[in-house]
């Protein structure tokens, strides 16, 4: 074991002290080779590398044992092996006896997948089943020891390096150290080969590199060769010293660019910008990759590692959004702490992977191997069977119109608390080891085992640690504001965990999932609906919408007590906790296309807070230009002060005049183009569009000018220019080219915008929020 000093490691190597006693929180974790590397933080700031001996093992089962031993034989992979021994773990999640299985370490940890496959394609499909092959090594040394990044720790290296632990997972007021950070952008020149274009290349020249510091101060490296400007750039990231490196587009521009020119200028080996001696960036050897989920197609590309530093890509991190606040560290900080995640990982993770981390986690601790191709099959299902359990959420259409105190009850993290109280999990429905269950799942008939499940185990964390920062944001004690927003942020992080673990349990790709207990939670939560419903009627409550796991409810001249007696009754015979709003006024608005036809997921109302609560209107989605956004969204505050519907009607020719006051904006070209800006997903390739659209337009406007390829699942940003033109090339302009323009001082003015076309847009988000109150 070695440990390093952050004082002593821009020093030449050997030149290490070593402490008896660290104080510090888990910083950073990382695999190289036969080693796991671990960073720690004091309280002084000091970062302290420890390295250990440590690889990760594979698992091999297989029903034929002379097929495990002959393994032990086999030449291909006898050189990258550390250790092989016999081991008895549970293989399968349903199994109640432990199974005799080979443990293989590898000696590079790099290597694990790739002696997986050697071993597989040894013999037929299906005479070998391995287990924790693609789990990152990083993860497992955190399981298997039971850390927590970001964890406090006091480190005893007199004692074998003992790790005390100073917190644990399920502190909520954990305490962590100031971290320093940098934000890195890498602006390309324009060479001979790229005059025509207006985006930058990686053939270009590197014009000049900027690094903001904490303290907002600017340095800018511009040497007079590209050379020296990359050299220059490590050595002041090395004396700056920064934990957290943020960049824009760093995975998809920043980094691999500055590699790729670092390659042109032979100077690869010195591009080092972590803390890791000779660790070097290189260029990216895969594309990024598209993929689909939750009906949307996504786009991910390849990562790049600041070993002993935090990359963050505000683009490619979900808990960012394209912006560095204290909300958004915060919910990437409860993340890694509570999913057990390394930084650089929880911050470009799916929510499904953080989901599966908990499991993992637990899964490590029962001895459960973590199969490397989920096994668990889906059980046999007639057309009936598939008629009633295949039917997801229970949804009661809305009644279109405008209504005044009306009460939403909403259920508490409903799915998350039914896979928890139900036990549902893959290993629990129709088990073989409680046939006689009296828990049954309602309609679908499937019994539920009495041993708890791995998911509800798993969830149970989520659920605690949610309900605490509820009743911390909730409670009289006074607080800093500062603090209330790390609650929320945090509460807020495990809240979009808990939101999708139930459709990551019926996910094809889930090591623990299976679809029966996907259905099974449904048909619950249908149950404790419809008997919700039943509960109110009796009361003599209209139910004026439902969705899955929320109700609206109206009674006339009904009271507060009135709800909270109902849903107090509601709670105490489904036994699930509810929470109660109640609005002045709400609209339940149809669909744009048929004003006949209502639409579950798309109201807006004023709660007797105050608050304004909206879905699916303009202002809630993402691609919604903001100019468009303040408009409407003043236009709701200005609705907001209305108790009642008699003063809506009042206010509404107020708010028309807010609309006219943006549209006379819109006509004095006196909008930012940035406010102007619409941000789109493609869900085709470069060359696939066929259509006529503006998207289209965009996407081979980019192809034009540089940007050969977009692919499913990346964002693109422009700005409408003449929508009206016949040329497609001068419908839209995309905002890189916009942005291009302005460094290199053309000409841009306000008038690079359609007027006509956006004030047509913005009478259209005004109709939403204005017509359905006439």
């Amino acid at each position: 074991m070695i440990v390093d000093n952050d004082d002593n490691i821009s020093k030449e190597e050997g030149d290490n002290t070593s402490k008896e006693i660290i104080t510090g929180w888990l910083f950073d974790v990382y695999s190289l080779q036969d080693k796991i590397v671990l960073w720690v933080k004091d309280a002084d700031g000091n970062n302290h590398r420890i390295e250990k001996d440590w690889s990760p093992s594979l698992y091999v089962a297989s029903d034929i044992v002379a097929k495990l031993e002959r393994i032990l034989q086999n030449t291909m992979i006898k050189p990258f092996i550390q250790d092989i021994s016999w081991v008895k773990r549970f293989e399968k999640i349903s199994d109640l006896r432990k199974s005799q299985v080979l443990k293989i370490t590898v000696k590079d940890s790099s290597k694990l997948v790739s002696v997986a496959k050697k071993i597989e394609q040894s013999e037929p499909y299906g005479v070998y089943r391995l287990y924790n092959v693609d789990v990152p090594p990083e993860q497992i040394y955190l399981y298997e020891n039971d850390l927590l990044v970001l964890g406090k720790y006091k480190i005893d290296n007199k004692n074998d390096n003992k790790w005390i632990a100073l917190d644990n997972i399920h502190d909520t007021d954990y305490i962590l150290p100031e971290f320093s950070k940098i934000t890195l952008k890498v602006n390309a020149t324009k060479t001979t080969s790229s005059q025509k274009k207006r985006l930058p290349q990686f053939s270009d020249k590197i014009e000049s590199i900027q690094i903001k510091e904490d303290d907002d101060k600017i340095i800018t490296i511009q040497s007079d060769s590209e050379k020296n400007t990359i050299l220059e750039c490590v050595k002041t990231i090395k004396n700056i010293d920064p934990d957290f490196v943020i960049t824009q587009n760093g995975d998809s521009w920043d980094l691999p660019y500055l590699a790729h020119r670092a390659q042109i200028n032979n100077i690869s080996e010195k591009l080092i910008l972590g803390r890791e001696k000779n660790v070097p960036i290189l260029s990216p050897k895969r594309k990024g990759t598209s993929f689909f989920a939750y009906g949307q197609i996504y786009y991910k590309p390849t990562t790049t590692k600041l070993l002993g530093r935090i990359h963050i890509d505000t683009s490619n991190c979900f808990f960012y959004e394209h912006e560095q606040t204290h909300e958004n560290e915060q919910g990437l900080f409860e993340i890694a702490r509570t999913c057990r995640l390394p930084l650089h990982t929880a911050s470009r993770a799916s929510i499904g992977k953080c989901m599966s981390s908990i499991q993992f986690y637990n899964a490590t601790k029962r001895e459960l191997l973590i199969p490397w191709k989920p096994t668990v099959a889906e059980q046999f299902k007639s057309r009936m069977d598939l008629l009633i359990g295949d039917r997801g959420g229970l949804i009661l259409e809305p009644k279109i119109g405008l209504y005044e105190n009306v009460a939403e009850l909403d259920f508490a993290s409903l799915f998350g608390s039914i896979m928890l109280k139900k036990n549902v999990s893959a290993e629990t429905i129709n088990c073989e080891c409680c046939c006689g269950s009296e828990d049954i799942v309602p309609e679908l008939g499937y019994h539920i085992c009495k041993r708890e499940g791995i998911v509800p185990q798993s969830i149970s964390i989520l659920l605690e640690k949610r309900q605490r920062y509820t009743e911390l944001i909730e409670g009289n004690i006074p607080k800093k504001k500062k603090q209330l927003e790390t609650y929320k942020a945090r509460k807020a992080a495990l809240k979009w965990i808990l939101v999708t673990s139930f459709g990551y349990l019926g996910f094809n790709n889930a090591k623990f999932g299976r679809i029966d207990a996907h259905m099974a939670v449904c048909a619950f939560a249908r149950q404790i609906l419809l008997q919700s419903v039943k509960i109110a009627e009796q009361n003599d409550f209209q139910v004026l919408h439902g969705i899955v796991d929320s109700l609206w409810l109206y009674k006339k001249n009904a009271t507060r007590k009135d709800y909270q007696n109902l849903q107090r009754q509601i709670q105490l015979e489904t036994g699930f906790d509810m929470s109660l709003d109640i609005y002045n006024w709400i609209v339940f608005l149809p669909s744009k296309q048929n004003e006949m036809i209502p639409v579950p997921n798309r109201y807006f109302g004023t709660k007797t807070d105050g608050s304004i609560k909206i879905r699916g209107i303009e202002s809630r989605r993402r691609d919604t230009p903001q100019f468009f956004k303040k408009c409407q969204l003043e236009i709701l505050q200005l609705f907001s002060s209305c108790r009642t519907i008699s003063e809506l009607k009042l206010a509404i020719s107020e708010a028309k005049s807010i609309q006219d006051r943006h549209e006379k904006q819109l006509f004095q070209y006196d909008v930012p183009l940035e406010e102007l800006v619409f941000t789109n997903k493609v869900t085709k390739s470069t060359g696939n569009y066929t259509s006529n659209t503006i998207q289209a337009d965009a996407v081979n406007q980019l192809k034009w000018e540089g940007q050969h390829e977009i692919v499913q699942g990346q964002k693109i940003r422009y700005i409408i220019n003449d929508y009206y033109t016949r040329k497609k090339s001068k419908r839209v302009i995309p905002i890189q080219i916009v942005k291009q323009k302005e460094d290199e001082g053309d000409n841009i003015t306000r008038k690079n915008y359609d007027a006509k076309r956006y004030a047509e847009l913005l009478d259209e988000c005004c109709k939403s929020v204005i017509e359905p109150l006439i």
